[in-house]
């Protein structure tokens, strides 16, 4: 462990001279034989974490070069074919992006300790996620260096995450239904806003990843968050009438680790009738019936 933290001092020192291509060699050569450690060869992910840690620790002061390298990482890493063991023996395809992800994990998780302290290089780190492969990609970008930025100031950059959420560049609306999930499960005094983010996010559930990314943030507030939130937000969309919403909306409610009192129960059961009712017919799903009859039987039993 020690050699492995050793040698990326040495490569974050080739990244502070500018050897952006040496040191990337050196990294691709350690997921590429990765070092045995109690009898086991280090998983992909955890060399990555490794690499990115030391040479995180290597860039102390923060030199220009270690956010350049990052950045310069992450546009490049496609270009560079990586042989993880059992990775490529599945696919040449899948073994390809599998290469891919960890070299841009490094990227993100650099580009996260720089925008810790340097929180103006946001606009920059954004630009980026243009560049995905997948959503795959993208998750990692936000999870190692946007979200807890956002989270940090999301107060003071709500305008900017309305923003993105209805960005008309595709992997940017991920954003703000990341940061949404993270506030809504661990900082009620902020849930209400960060639902209000979601009205907004909502206007793009026609896109199959953001419908996806709502999806994860809907289960975290019903197993984390405010319930009235929940059911402010939940009445604030009582008008829509977009197929793929209700879709969404039923699907999350069929969860059966939700706990809704008689109360809570009523209102949502009032919003389904609402949407039954106002859907036009050709585009009403099958599923609203389902979930309000489903709900109605529940009411009934208690």
């Amino acid at each position: 462990m020690h050699e492995l933290f050793d040698r990326n001092i040495r490569n974050s020192l080739l990244v502070t001279g500018g050897e952006f291509e040496t040191a990337l060699a050196d990294i691709i050569d350690q997921l590429e034989h990765p070092p045995i450690i109690d009898g086991r060869h280090l998983a992909a992910w955890e060399i990555a974490r490794m690499i990115a840690e030391a040479m995180g620790e290597g860039f102390a002061g923060l030199p220009p070069n270690g956010f350049d390298f990052a950045c310069w990482l992450w546009e490049t890493a496609p270009l560079h074919v990586v042989r993880i063991p059992h990775a490529n023996s599945i696919g040449t395809a899948h073994g390809f992006r599998y290469g891919v992800a960890h070299l841009r994990k490094i990227s993100a998780m650099l580009a996260g300790s720089y925008l810790q302290q340097q929180p103006q290089k946001a606009p920059q780190i954004i630009e980026l996620i243009d560049m995905s492969l997948d959503w795959v990609d993208a998750r990692n970008l936000i999870l190692y260096a946007l979200l807890e930025h956002y989270d940090l100031y999301f107060q003071q950059d709500y305008p900017i995450l309305e923003e993105l959420a209805i960005s008309p560049k595709p992997w940017r609306r991920l954003i703000t239904p990341g940061v949404a999930a993270r506030i809504i499960g661990t900082r009620p005094a902020d849930s209400a806003s960060a639902f209000m983010l979601l009205r907004r996010s909502a206007e793009h559930v026609d896109d199959p990843h953001v419908y996806h990314a709502l999806q994860y943030v809907l289960r975290i507030a019903g197993m984390y968050g405010s319930r009235s939130d929940l059911l402010d937000f939940l009445s604030s969309l009582r008008e829509s009438t977009e197929p793929q919403l209700h879709e969404l909306i039923c699907d999350f409610l069929r969860n059966p680790r939700l706990q809704w009192d008689l109360d809570a129960r009523r209102q949502v059961i009032d919003i389904l009738h609402i949407w039954n009712t106002n859907a036009v017919q050709d585009a009403r799903i099958p599923c609203l019936a389902q979930t309000l009859q489903k709900l109605q039987a529940e009411s009934a039993s208690v």
